[in-house]
């Protein structure tokens, strides 16, 4: 069982692409390996395949520097912020997935 609190954690700490952490992710959603701690277009693909049926949306904070990702599921609301499109993405996906394992 994949611990999505240690990846998050990890995540958290991420300040750009890491190929362990692409693995980790990919292997803990089922999918093939992509670099999806670089690249926003497989992180989106990532997180759409980790939490199917959530809304997600992503946007930069009010100073416009730092990007966020959010997921919605009914009354449920995750958001999460980095240095990065990929990792805000990556760190929203964590948290849902701690939500409900």
């Amino acid at each position: 069982m994949t611990d999505w609190s240690a990846l998050e954690d990890r995540l958290g700490k991420a300040k750009g692409g890491d190929a362990q952490l692409d693995h980790d992710l990919c292997v803990a959603v089922g999918a093939s390996l992509q670099p999806v701690t670089e690249s926003v277009e497989a992180a989106r693909a990532l997180v759409l395949q980790g939490a199917p049926g959530w809304h997600l949306h992503v946007g930069f904070d009010a100073t416009g520097l730092f990007p966020y990702a959010a997921l919605t599921l009914g009354d449920t609301h995750i958001e999460a912020s980095a240095t990065s499109v990929p990792l805000a993405l990556l760190g929203a996906l964590a948290k849902v997935r701690t939500l409900s394992p």
